[in-house]
């Protein structure tokens, strides 16, 4: 297995490399006016560096680091920076929020409002992150053309709608600054299937960049597969991910090296206790008792504790062991999903017997029983028997909450039964609203609007 993102450096983006240097430059003049002219800076990235391949390289590590602190979080900031796949986890049935920040609570009760702040900072770093690799691909294209860089950051903007389209609600604006310069090119909102589309169309310009490169290949396929399922085209999906090796990873790498880089849902699940795995979460037809499955032998979801209250002193607390030190990486897409993406596609055609073949060869992987028999289910009972499967396998990897909202868009599904619902654990109750909000501070667009 190939793992494509090696964030051993992550700078941010093209704009705060430009900024980060003029700041250290200023600095320096503020020392001495008359010495500035003689310093050199061998070790800052500078604006007229960028425009080789080495500083293509710089802005693809600086996309990727941004959007692995957008999704995992990272140990940055006081006490660990939040990312997408936790908040969505809440959101969803994965995770129970055992802290005490209000804005994360929103998120395990679904009542958001558009000044959630731990949102906010997710929702720019997604964006800085596509910020960052469209500005890629210009200055490779610019720069004579860079085929492999172009395809993996092609697809890192398709990713980046497809995340939008599954977690927030439609109206989310993409604006762009010109590589060139001048004002920003302030985005439209975006329906959900705007975005979707949208992310197809990046990752078949991935697809052909890609040049030969099977892992670029497979990583635009199940990309382009992801976006069909939330459109609704769940052959056209399976038909896409058909040639994808069930081995192939595309990770999302996390170091050490600085608080940036480390994994953020280690931080926030091990060291600061703050989410905890769920069990039946919301008393709804789906939930899934994850830790009675790992109770039970099954390694997809493994976690301990129980014996201790969160971060608030007051909510059992169960750490979760899937990532189990800053290092860990978090796949952004593989081999496994495609199976899955095959499977729901068997599901929707109503074989229960092609869903579960599939499922018990994946099962077989990993020394699972085969012992799935779906050869009696059909309709909604088989859907929901794949999809309980599918989140073990897909754990805390950002894709639940898009799973349960395409249950009710695609598959006709009613929320309450799909979503946590009724009583909250702390107090009040969940909230009818199945995604996250256009925040506030995107107003300075003009073309905003709060959710269409």
């Amino acid at each position: 297995m190939k793992n494509l993102i090696k964030n051993t450096k992550q700078f941010g983006s093209y704009k705060w490399l430009i900024l980060a240097s003029l700041s250290i430059l200023l600095t320096l003049g503020v020392v001495s006016c008359d010495s500035i002219v003689d310093v050199t800076d061998p070790d800052i990235v500078t604006p007229e560096s960028l425009n080789s391949e080495a500083g293509i390289q710089t802005l693809k590590a600086g996309s990727l680091g941004d959007l692995s602190v957008a999704l995992s979080g990272s140990g940055a900031g006081h006490g660990g920076t939040v990312g997408l796949t936790v908040m969505s986890g809440l959101m969803s049935d994965e995770y129970i929020y055992s802290g005490t920040f209000p804005t994360r609570r929103e998120a395990d009760t679904r009542n958001l409002l558009n000044t959630n702040g731990t949102m906010d900072v997710i929702y720019s770093n997604i964006h800085r992150a596509r910020a960052g690799a469209e500005a890629t691909i210009d200055l490779a294209q610019g720069f004579g053309g860079v085929p492999e860089v172009e395809s993996e950051m092609q697809s890192i903007v398709g990713y980046v709608y497809v995340i939008f389209a599954e977690t927030f609600c439609g109206a989310v604006p993409f604006s762009k600054v010109p590589a060139g310069g001048g004002d920003i090119i302030y985005g439209e909102p975006l329906t959900q299937t705007q975005m979707f589309n949208a992310a197809i169309n990046w990752f078949e310009q991935a697809a052909s960049s890609s040049s030969g490169n099977s892992d670029l290949a497979n990583l635009a396929r199940v990309g382009k597969a992801r976006a069909l399922l939330g459109l609704g085209q769940i052959a056209d999906a399976a038909n896409e991910v058909a040639s994808v090796p069930t081995d192939f990873v595309y990770n999302i790498e996390h170091s050490d090296n600085s608080t940036r880089q480390e994994n953020g849902i280690y931080i926030m699940t091990t060291l600061r206790r703050q989410f905890s795995i769920a069990n039946k979460k919301g008393g709804n037809k789906v939930g899934v008792p994850y830790r009675e499955f790992a109770d039970a032998g099954d390694p997809r979801v493994p976690y301990d504790g129980g014996t201790a209250n969160g971060q608030d002193g007051i909510t059992l607390y169960y750490n979760q062991l899937k990532f189990t030190d800053e290092n860990a990486s978090v796949a952004l897409a593989s081999g496994i999903e495609a199976r899955l993406i095959q499977a729901e596609a068997e599901a929707d055609s109503g074989s229960g017997i092609g869903t579960h073949t599939i499922l018990n060869e994946l099962r077989d992987t990993i020394g699972l029983p085969t012992d799935l028999d779906f050869s009696a289910l059909s309709g909604d009972a088989l859907m929901l028997a794949h999809m309980e499967e599918r989140a073990l396998w897909l754990y805390s990897t950002g894709k639940r909450h898009g799973d349960l909202r395409r249950l009710v868009d695609v598959y006709g599904m009613q929320a309450s039964d799909v979503f946590p619902w009724g009583d909250y654990f702390k107090g009040g109750s969940y909230d009818s609203n199945l995604t996250f909000p256009i925040p506030q501070s995107e107003a300075n667009n003009p073309n905003y609007v709060e959710c269409l």
